[in-house]
């Protein structure tokens, strides 16, 4: 495996349209090699979730990986997933006879990730997305595992984090989050 290097926030890769793929597609040696390596990449660099943006490809696909990390030492471990051309069906809740609820917690990127800041997103999620052999899930997520997937699902149509923001106050460098927060 190979170890991928990180596009930063400034690289117009980011914020591109990023193209769907198809099954064939998926199952190429080209894609099963890339998302091997975003698995190794993102282990080596403590994150929990990597897009394929952010590695230099403009592909609807991305990794999720939750183990605990130095910066999130209490993590509990969610399976490891790929979802390709994924797409949020509705945040859980959002229904006539339930009141959507959401959750604030802090995030930061692996594209810069020398910062952090807090991002409002709802608790829980149903998403529908392709595996790596392009077999189709719909699955409802909640807490962290939720955030994580709708923080790289914002990298597959170009937002960042800090689109998200709605309190540029909390926006802090990752020394202050460490001596503060963690």
């Amino acid at each position: 495996m190979q170890y991928l290097l990180l596009t930063q926030l400034g690289d117009p890769v980011l914020r591109a349209k990023n193209k769907k793929l198809s099954v064939s597609e998926i199952r190429s040696n080209k894609i099963q090699k890339l998302i091997a390596d975003m698995f190794y990449t993102v282990r080596k660099v403590h994150g929990v979730g990597l897009a394929a943006p952010q590695v230099g490809k403009n592909i609807q696909l991305a990794i999720i990986d939750i183990q605990e990390t130095p910066t999130r030492p209490n993590l509990k471990p969610y399976p490891k997933k790929v979802i390709i051309n994924p797409r949020i069906i509705e945040p859980t809740g959002t229904s006539t006879s339930a009141q959507q609820k959401t959750a604030t917690d802090w995030e930061g990127c692996l594209s810069f990730n020398t910062i952090r800041g807090t991002v409002t997103r709802p608790n829980s999620i149903t998403v529908e997305y392709l595996d790596e052999h392009g077999t189709k899930h719909t699955e409802t997520v909640s807490g962290f595992p939720a955030r994580v997937f709708q923080h790289e699902i914002d990298h597959l149509r170009g937002f960042v984090f800090i689109d998200r923001m709605k309190d540029m106050r909390t926006l802090m460098t990752l020394e202050e989050f460490i001596n503060r927060i963690v």
